[in-house]
């Protein structure tokens, strides 16, 4: 493909190639799951789900919304054939993400004692559980040094609309990352026999590791690009704007992400911080509760992830061409391009949760096996409801902070934050871990539904259409489950219920061959891909042809 090519992906394509490689990498993720399940043990898992969800947080703070400041403002000053000020930006971006993440660093360092004693239970918390944590947090600090600079040279690609080179670093990340999380996890546990928690100190180093391969990568593919845009900056005759107007503009683009971003991580943060306090005062068995924070924050939390790509995906690919729209004050594209975004969203994302709740025993059971099977089933079939409501909200959120609608954003995550604290204490004591998972799911829908609200009234968007079509992609998702239902209650029948993996991996084989099929058959019939996608003839192949170019 060439360079001229690339630059005029549509939005759908170009929000697709994200997701497709987020999704590649996500997938890749799950290879490493299990093994490294069991190479630490479950109670373990806490400690991993724990020091990642302080990890998210401190990528975002490092990063301080500069990715996406680095990103929308290439697009737009590319778009303009401002070239001397493209550099600009990328030379003042990765600058500011690499001194904040220095910065975050040695913040975090300096609380680590009293965050990993709090987030381990506080006063009840066990001295030994406590110093395992703090060296898991020791260790990611070496992660939030390198992976925001990571993040910035993303951004900076993500705006010349280089989605194909954002794509595909996150899978080479994610290999590496994966093959030091096996390798290193076995030398140490089953070569040298040491502690299962070295098996999780592994995991959190191999996040540095990735990271730099990913960036070395980026620099040696990026050759080509980085001289083209350098020879376009030299036959621009304008100067390119001043220092300190491009600072301005990034850190205003930047500042608000880092409330956005820390109210968007607020609910996983709120989880991590208090359940197990909550859980104790309200009589719950501590073993328990720790198992049950690290099925739902690890196990369940992995395999929900993998509808969860399309934000990522979204979130990234949106970002250019959503600009570009505002830019030209076009209203009537903008309304579209973020009503095929729903659409497209829904149609994919819809049929993946009703999969993963009418089959969550068998999945979990693939995935992780007998250990636990019922109470990690359970958990996983209800996160679902979560995996649905925390995709499409970060998107909605996405698209607001992309058409400069900041302080409504914070506004409705600040309402969405509050809902979710106010409910997590009396759920959690009424309901345990699932008490958590409603909470989250309150704190989302309050935010869907504000999005919506605000984006209607801005963008005069045309919700019914959007909702008659979500009603027929929930049923044509029905109607897909009943076959595969029946798959499953033959495979009982004969005996296949939960023996064998490979066995359950075959039963689930052919039940996905006759969903996709079904569910296929069943939009075409409500002619949903020809309208989303604008294929006039929707077989198959033509599908195939438009995902592929």
């Amino acid at each position: 493909m060439t360079r001229s090519a690339k630059l005029k992906q549509s939005l759908l394509i170009g929000a697709l190639t994200s997701s497709f490689g987020v999704f590649v990498s996500k997938l890749i993720g799950l290879l490493y799951y299990s093994p490294l399940s069991s190479f630490a043990g479950e109670a373990n898992m806490s400690f991993y789900s724990i020091a990642y969800t302080y990890y998210d947080l401190l990528l975002k703070i490092s990063s301080a919304g500069l990715p996406f400041a680095i990103a929308s403002m290439v697009a737009r000053y590319y778009a303009r054939e401002d070239y001397k000020t493209v550099l600009l930006v990328k030379k003042l971006g990765t600058s500011l993400v690499m001194t904040l993440s220095f910065v975050v660093a040695l913040v975090f360092v300096i609380f680590i004692s009293p965050i990993a004693k709090q987030s381990m239970g506080g006063a009840a918390a066990l001295p030994s559980d406590v110093e395992n944590l703090k060296i898991v947090f020791y260790i990611l600090v070496i992660a939030v040094i390198f992976v925001p600079f990571l993040s910035a040279m993303r951004g900076y690609y993500q705006g010349l609309k280089r989605l194909d080179l954002y794509a595909s670093s996150q899978v080479l990340e994610q290999f590496v990352r994966v093959f030091c999380i096996l390798f290193f996890g076995f030398l140490l546990v089953k070569v040298f026999s040491m502690d299962g928690i070295y098996a999780i100190y592994a995991a959190m180093a191999a996040a540095a590791i990735g990271a730099i391969v990913a960036i070395i990568f980026f620099i040696k593919e990026t050759r080509d690009d980085d001289k083209h845009v350098r020879e376009l900056a030299e036959k621009c005759e304008n100067e390119s704007a001043l220092k300190k107007d491009i600072l301005i503009e990034m850190l205003s683009l930047g500042i608000p992400y880092i409330v956005i971003s820390f109210l968007g991580s607020a609910s996983a943060l709120v989880n991590t911080t208090f359940f197990m306090s909550t859980a104790a005062s309200a009589g719950i068995d501590g073993e328990f509760a720790k198992l049950s924070l690290g099925i739902l924050q690890a196990n369940c939390n992995k395999l929900s992830s993998i509808p969860q790509v399309l934000t990522l995906g979204f979130s990234s690919g949106l970002v250019p061409y959503l600009t570009e729209s505002f830019e030209k004050q076009d209203i009537r594209k903008l309304s579209k391009q973020i009503s095929q975004i729903i659409d497209t969203v829904m149609f994919i994302l819809v049929p993946v949760i009703f999969i993963f709740i009418f089959f969550a025993k068998d999945i979990y059971f693939i995935m992780y096996g007998n250990r636990n099977l019922d109470l990690g089933a359970d958990l996983f079939r209800v996160s679902n409801l979560v995996a649905f409501t925390d995709t499409f909200a970060p998107i909605l959120s996405s698209i607001m902070i992309t058409l400069r609608m900041r302080k409504e954003t914070i506004g409705i995550l600040g309402l969405s934050f509050l809902a979710k604290f106010l409910s997590f204490f009396p759920l959690v004591t009424l309901f345990g871990p699932y008490g958590m998972i409603y909470s989250t799911i309150i704190c989302s829908i309050v935010a869907i539904v504000l999005y919506l609200i605000v984006m209607v009234k801005h963008f005069d968007l045309n919700l019914k259409t959007n909702l008659r079509r979500f009603g027929k992609i929930a049923i044509s998702s029905l109607i897909m489950i009943v076959p595969g239902a029946a798959v499953r209650i033959l495979a009982n029948y004969l005996g296949f219920e939960y023996s064998s993996r490979i066995i359950d991996i075959g039963v689930m084989g052919v039940c996905g061959i006759v969903m996709i099929l079904v569910y296929y058959l069943v939009t075409v019939y409500f002619k949903l891909p020809q309208v989303i996608f604008e294929i006039p003839r929707p077989s198959i192949k033509n599908l195939l042809r438009k995902f592929r170019s």
